[in-house]
């Protein structure tokens, strides 16, 4: 480990390398178990209702459906707030209080998570603190005790996780509403 402490770089790319080599194994995995299946495919929609209720998330702009706040766990971090498909959701420390200050190219790089109707509760996440507001382009971007919440496709938890840019600074959030500013480590 104290060679580590030497070079700060390779001390913060370690979780994200772990991450990488957790998801390649995962997807082996899933690709030999799913090569030894037959037939279940075309039955998969209509066998399990968590498998719909999993599609009907939105992670665009477009906002299609009703989405579904879960939780995940992120090694290093804990239970944090996801989408149903497991994408990581993050607040914005610069956002105002229900409401949100990111648009344009900021809302490319972490898109809003919107909704059409009501957001939904999953496990490990209370009802009481989901909400949605008006965005400045139309849609409704849902909001978890008051903190309007992103996704970031292309970079793992780990990575995008205590990322300063756009004014604040980007944090998971915690079942409880809060940002998770430290990790089961040294911190961000």
């Amino acid at each position: 480990m104290h060679f580590l402490n030497q070079f700060p770089a390779v001390r913060r790319a370690l979780p994200l390398l772990l991450s990488l080599a957790v998801i390649a194994g995962g997807s082996l995995l899933i690709a030999a178990c799913g090569s030894s299946s037959s037939g279940s495919s075309g039955n998969s929609p209509s066998t399990s209702s968590s498998a719909t209720s999993s599609q009907s998330t939105s992670q665009s702009p477009s906002g299609d459906a009703a989405a579904s706040v879960s939780t995940i766990k992120v090694p290093g971090y804990g239970t944090v707030l996801a989408t149903a498909k497991g994408a990581a959701l993050y607040l914005l420390t610069a956002d105002p209080t229900g409401s949100s200050s990111c648009s344009g190219s900021c809302a490319t790089a972490w898109p809003p998570l919107t909704v059409t109707g009501k957001p939904v509760a999953g496990a490990g996440v209370s009802a009481s603190l989901l909400s949605s507001f008006k965005r400045s382009d139309g849609s409704e971007q849902v909001l978890y005790d008051g903190h309007a919440l992103y996704t970031h496709p292309g970079l793992s938890a780990t990575a995008s996780a205590g990322t300063a840019g756009d004014g604040g600074i980007w944090y998971l959030v915690s079942p409880s509403g809060s940002p998770v500013k430290t990790t089961n480590g040294s911190g961000y």
